[in-house]
């Protein structure tokens, strides 16, 4: 069985509907705890139109055909109800679609199909499509270009150096003797362009102009005048889209026509080409627009990060120094915005792709609505949750200016009945994850999530990343197996016994050598052997997998080990243990439930039987409290009961912006800086001075708020850790009883 490799975890929240898919549809994915993603596709108010059935599932051309892939690595090619039109078959490098036609691409051949899915023929060394009738062939041999026809037979008998796809029933071509000329679509020569400059692009323009580089400048050439339209004037002329080409005099850009009209002054700093007749021009005042060939403004702004790159479904976007994303139209300036979202793809009129506040989201801009998020975590049954921690690491960037280094997700475990084997088990998966698969692995780009599984007894965790990119490129699988009642991790060698390579090699398929299957995976059915192939010219990275089961196995299994047994007894929390109870705390008292909670949790204790719940807390008590939860070490040898735990949130960064003063009550000022500190360390980040100023705008003591508490308060707020009062105050000089700080700790979601 064959297994793909995906690295995005997804929750959808979503009704299946039938198939039948009406108005504007696109592709999203979920991963479920069991690490394989798993594509399909939403209309725009998130209903699924077509099942996550695929390994991945492509945009829906215009034409209205999309590529989907199976786990088995195969391509098909789908219409907007699912149907096949193309069945499955090997998977090509890409899949291209035309107004009416399908390329599969492979390393050196193009299959050509109609939209209806009938075969037209395969084509050694294609590219593009067919114009005029004739298909664009490179022969790997020998270098040189021809025509064909969709028979497969030469269009006609020369061969070419160097030659582009006809337009308008011409091509451009660089003969044997290294003169150019333009054939028509018998072969005759149209004309010869004047000596002493090249073609800077093989494509013939408007039926008669091409682009002409004598190696520093350009300029533009008439066929039927056999002269230049214009002198060598620019130092860059770009392709033309839609009759236009961007020209740049020094450092001035402006827009051109086919007949060499100048339709926009070199007056722009910079220009690119965004799309649907619409280009990114920045102006001397450092303001950006989107503008047409003519330089009419469709949308513009003075600030701006990034963004103003494509136009896709009539809509583009930028970024805001806040951190928010603006999006406009094409023809109607301003359309919508989002706040701390970044890496956007447009995927219909209405839907974008973003990652907000550290979560891929499919949201539609029109409504606000989020169609579908990244699930923050899932439940693994008998009580045990994994919550998904993300990591990254900054590497550098790679030659194509794409950014490298570590995108890793990895689960934080809850819910054991012994917080400490929860604590080792913990760090046990951290500290995995965070080294990668290899020594030199960690100079490679990884990417990836992960699975994980509740065994019996026994936790399996395991990644679902790719290592490096490109060419070589390969899949880590590794995985974890711990006992959770004693936090043991298993490995192979306590399960089986000390012969079994022996049957392992007569169970798995002899195509490949032994020590290439990699990384067994051990549940409560066998042991799952993985056979993970490089990435190559042709394909991605995949993996093989094949489950070996106990019963397959025989003698081999070690069935008296602790691991078998764990594997084959259900866990089961201890009984629930005798209230906590303290003598000044009554049934009745209006903390009594929050207060059993945390000393329950073992957050917070009392003294001789009493938990002094209208008494402040202390900045030691609420270091000692939370170095408990953050499963810091608290542990002193100082006389002084409290020194330990103060000093390990100071070196967590708990304390950062706070006064070390251990027997002063804490204000709420004081708590919310070190929830924040808290949010911060696991991965939050504080909100600007502008997002700040929004969230306390209706605060009516904000003017009270330390000029340093300020973005800790509203971080707070914004996550809901504490809220003002009825009066619309926040009150942050007042402090806080150990009830309600008792209160806080059990109902805040860090």
């Amino acid at each position: 069985m064959m297994k793909k490799l995906f690295c995005t975890v997804f929750a959808v929240f979503a009704v299946m509907t039938a198939a039948g898919a009406v108005g504007n549809i696109f592709p999203a994915s979920r991963t479920d705890i069991d690490g394989v993603t798993r594509s399909g596709y939403l209309d725009e108010d998130g209903r699924t139109v077509l099942s996550f059935s695929y390994a991945t599932a492509g945009d829906f051309a215009p034409c209205g055909l999309a590529a989907v892939e199976d786990d088995k690595w195969q391509t098909a090619v789908i219409d907007r109800e699912g149907k096949l039109v193309i069945d499955y078959t090997e998977s090509p490098v890409s899949v291209d679609f035309s107004d009416d036609m399908v390329a599969y691409r492979y390393a050196d051949h193009s299959v050509y199909y109609t939209l209806s899915g009938t075969k037209i023929g395969s084509y050694p060394g294609a590219e593009g499509f067919f114009e005029d009738g004739l298909l664009l062939c490179r022969d790997a041999s020998t270098g040189l270009y021809s025509f064909v026809k969709q028979d497969g037979t030469a269009a006609f008998s020369a061969s070419f150096a160097a030659a582009g796809a006809f337009s308008d029933g011409l091509a451009l071509v660089r003969s044997a003797d290294s003169g150019y000329l333009v054939l028509d679509t018998e072969g005759k020569t149209v004309a010869a362009l004047e000596a002493g400059a090249d073609p800077a692009y093989y494509t013939v323009y408007g039926g008669d102009t091409v682009v002409m580089t004598n190696g520093t400048n350009y300029a533009l050439y008439s066929i039927s005048k056999g002269a230049y339209l214009t002198d060598f004037l620019y130092n860059v002329v770009s392709e033309f889209h839609d009759g236009a080409a961007m020209v740049r005099q020094i450092n001035r850009w402006g827009i051109i026509d086919t007949k060499a009209k100048l339709l926009t002054n070199p007056t722009y700093y910079y220009l690119s080409y965004m799309g649907e007749g619409l280009y990114a021009a920045r102006s001397e005042d450092g303001s950006v627009a989107a503008v047409d060939a003519s330089g009419n403004i469709a949308y513009r702004t003075l600030t701006y990060i990034g963004g103003f790159n494509e136009l896709r479904y009539g809509l583009s976007w930028h970024g805001m120094a806040d951190g928010s994303l603006i999006f406009f139209k094409k023809n109607g300036g301003y359309f919508a915005s989002l706040k701390n979202a970044e890496n956007p793809m447009l995927l219909s009129e209405n839907v974008v792709r973003v990652t907000q506040d550290g979560t891929t989201k499919y949201i539609n801009l029109s409504t606000g609505r989020t169609l579908l998020s990244q699930a923050a975590s899932f439940d693994l049954g008998s009580g045990i949750t994994a919550k998904t921690v993300h990591y990254e690491k900054f590497m550098g960037y790679q030659s194509d200016g794409t950014e490298h280094g570590w995108n890793v997700d990895f689960p934080e475990i809850s819910g054991l009945a012994d917080a400490e084997v929860q604590k080792t088990i913990n760090a046990d998966i951290r500290a995995f994850f965070l080294k990668g698969p290899s020594v030199t692995a960690e100079y490679e780009a990884l990417e990836g999530t992960y699975g994980a599984s509740v065994e019996g007894s026994v936790l399996v965790v395991w990644a679902n990343c790719v290592s490096g990119r490109g060419m070589g490129a390969a899949v880590w699988n590794n995985s974890l197996a711990f006992d959770m009642n004693t936090g043991k991790q298993y490995r192979l060698t306590d399960l089986l016994t000390g012969d079994y390579i022996e049957m392992v090699k007569k169970l798995l398929p002899a195509e490949h050598e032994v020590y290439l299957y990699s990384f067994p995976r051990i549940s409560a059915k066998g042991v799952t052997y993985y056979y993970n192939e490089y990435e190559s010219a042709t394909r991605r990275a995949y993996t093989e997998s094949y489950l070996l089961t106990y019963e397959a196995l025989g003698a081999a299994v070690d069935r008296k080990s602790a691991c078998y047994a764990a594997l084959l007894t259900p866990y089961t929390r201890p009984a629930a243990a005798a209230k906590i109870t303290f003598s000044d705390v009554p049934a009745s008292y209006w903390a009594a439930e929050y207060i059993e909670q945390a000393a329950s949790d073992g957050l917070m204790t009392g003294s001789q039987g009493a938990f002094r719940p209208e008494a402040t807390i202390t900045e030691a008590e609420v270091c000692m409290t939370l170095a408990r939860r953050e499963g810091l070490d608290t542990a002193s040898n100082s006389t002084v009961w409290y020194a330990g735990a103060m000093s390990s949130a100071e070196n967590a960064g708990l304390l950062d912006g706070v006064t070390a003063a251990p027997e002063k009550a804490m204000t709420r000022a004081d708590t919310m800086q070190v929830f924040a500190n808290v949010l911060v360390r696991g991965g939050a980040a504080l909100p600007d001075e502008q997002q700040t100023a929004d969230t306390l705008k209706n605060v009516k003591d904000a003017a009270s708020i330390p000029a340093d508490r300020r973005a800790a308060v509203a971080l707070c707020m914004e996550r809901g850790l504490i809220s003002g009062y009825e009066d619309g105050t926040i009150r942050p000089q007042q402090t806080i009883t150990r009830a309600a700080f008792a209160k806080l700790m059990v109902t805040a979601e860090f």
